[in-house]
């Protein structure tokens, strides 16, 4: 009777410990995401912003830009997440990098916004 005792216990310790990661990999899970909608709304906002100070034309090329961008970004992070594909954090992994890599086009549209006079590296 004894020897079950410490048995039981360490068997509901190691359930319980079990739970909490579960619980703890589901929350990383849905911080991830929330940082991801976060980066996501910051890139709508500066791509409207970025967009309203163009040229038609540069409208037309940046447009196109920004879909090609997606494409890589979506690829490149399903890359990266490979590792753990099919895994409990995958949903983490994933979502980090979309959020990296859309927070990095979110500075690089506001860097195009904020071109000085006479930049000829800025579109018109």
């Amino acid at each position: 009777m004894k020897a079950i005792l410490p048995l039981t216990v360490a068997l509901g310790l190691a359930l319980a410990a079990s739970s909490a990661s579960a619980q703890s990999q589901t929350a990383m899970n849905a911080s991830a995401a929330q940082d991801l909608q976060r980066a996501d709304r910051a890139l709508n906002s500066q791509y409207t912003t970025t967009m309203g100070r163009l040229s038609p034309a540069s409208r037309t090329l940046l447009r196109n830009a920004q879909r090609s961008w997606i494409s890589f970004r979506d690829q490149q992070c399903r890359v990266e997440a490979s590792g753990v594909q099919g895994g409990s954090a995958y949903p983490m992994v994933h979502s980090g990098c979309l959020a990296r890599l859309t927070n990095e086009r979110t500075q690089q549209l506001r860097t195009l916004a904020q071109c000085q006079e006479g930049d000829l590296s800025c579109p018109r």
